[in-house]
């Protein structure tokens, strides 16, 4: 009786510290071959991540992970995928947990830990709490979480240090010396060339693959139907207008100068699960958002492509886009309305705003 009741204990025990992975999905890549630093144990010299970039580089090796997430700036802090970021440190992953029931994401790394909540400006370091300039957002389309890096670097006993001209963010262990890395930042340097030539209108730092074979029929067809041009960054036909650049020449912060007083659209289509998401943002040298004239037009443009036959399901949607983008307006990005969704004829629509969008709307087969 006194093992069984001991046994008993135990489960309990083990159930009552289970927690929901869902939003720091296991770090994958396109790459079966990978290096995979938290396999092999070694001490890494140098991390990169770049934003824009769906690689991170490790010890200066222009080879990367391809990661299904890429780094962002937000309100002057980089952030990045939680998990790419501790497999990059060597964190494995039974030591980065997140709890879906607080929001909370945690990583355990030689001796540190650091703990952060999603929406909330603070972090716990090795639990001690301080207050933050940004907090940890979430990132729903792609099941991803993202935190500042620089104090989930520091958190866990790194230096970190950021590049503006190249748009990257160092890492490296606690006491040593700067890493050279110029390797790395040459090699994203020559594929922000490339992609640039391949097609003006493409945000830099994007890493590209080979495609072979034609463009899907549904994106031959967005294309005509918005009078746009996609180019392919692997896993996705990528739409982004020219000033949708991270670092800006002055030709270009002219141009962003002359369109600021509008809204402009984004749109992509994953192929692998015919998800289209197209985004209504604002010209990101803009400091001010509540003047931008808004224009949803392109949003109901995709909606009445997707969904032909129910168009008053689509003004409701519409309606709750507006609502979402106003919102974010007139706060000056600093409150998002929750996100809405809605479920017709075998899809998912989602409408929410983050990072520099007023307003998003992604579109996926219900279940994916």
């Amino acid at each position: 009786m006194r093992r069984f009741l001991l046994f008993t204990i135990c489960v309990i025990a083990l159930a009552l510290f289970t927690i929901n992975l869902k939003y720091i999905t296991p770090a994958h890549s396109a790459q079966e071959t990978r290096v995979d630093v938290s396999q092999e144990k070694k001490p890494v010299r140098s991390v990169v991540f770049a934003i824009g970039v769906n690689k991170y580089f490790v010890d200066d090796k222009i080879e990367g992970v391809i990661m299904d997430a890429r780094p962002f700036i937000k309100n002057g802090r980089t952030f990045v995928p939680v998990r790419y970021m501790g497999n990059a440190l060597g964190v494995t992953n039974d030591n980065i947990a997140w709890n879906g029931d607080l929001n909370k994401a945690g990583l355990r790394f030689g001796g540190n830990s650091v703990d952060m909540i999603i929406g909330v400006a603070r972090i716990t370091v090795n639990g001690q709490d301080r207050d933050i300039d940004v907090a940890p957002v979430l990132n729903e389309s792609e099941g991803r979480t993202y935190l500042p890096a620089r104090y989930i670097a520091e958190g866990l006993g790194f230096e970190v240090d950021w590049d503006e001209a190249s748009q990257t963010v160092l890492c490296w262990p606690k006491g040593e010396a700067r890493p050279d890395v110029n390797a790395v930042k040459q090699y994203i340097e020559n594929m922000n060339k490339q992609v640039s030539t391949q097609n003006p209108a493409a945000p830099p730092n994007l890493i590209t693959t080979n495609k072979t074979g034609d463009k899907p029929e549904d994106v031959k067809q967005l294309e005509g139907l918005l009078g746009v041009t996609t180019g392919w960054y692997s896993p996705y036909w990528l739409y982004r207008p020219v000033w949708d650049k991270s670092t800006w020449d002055e030709a270009m912060w002219e141009l962003a100068n002359q369109n600021s007083g509008r809204s402009y659209f984004a749109l992509r289509y994953d192929t692998e699960n015919s998800l289209v998401a197209v985004e209504i943002n604002w010209i990101r040298n803009l400091s001010d958002i509540r003047g931008v004239e808004l224009d949803l037009s392109p949003m109901e443009k995709v909606l009445n492509w997707r969904f032909p036959g129910y168009p008053v399901k689509i003004q409701e949607i519409m309606a709750q886009a507006r609502q979402v983008a106003e919102k974010t307006k007139a706060s000056n990005r600093t409150e998002r309305a929750p996100r809405k969704e809605y479920y017709l004829d075998g899809w998912k629509v989602s409408v929410g705003s983050i990072g520099f969008c007023f307003v998003e709307a992604i579109i996926s087969k219900e279940g994916a």
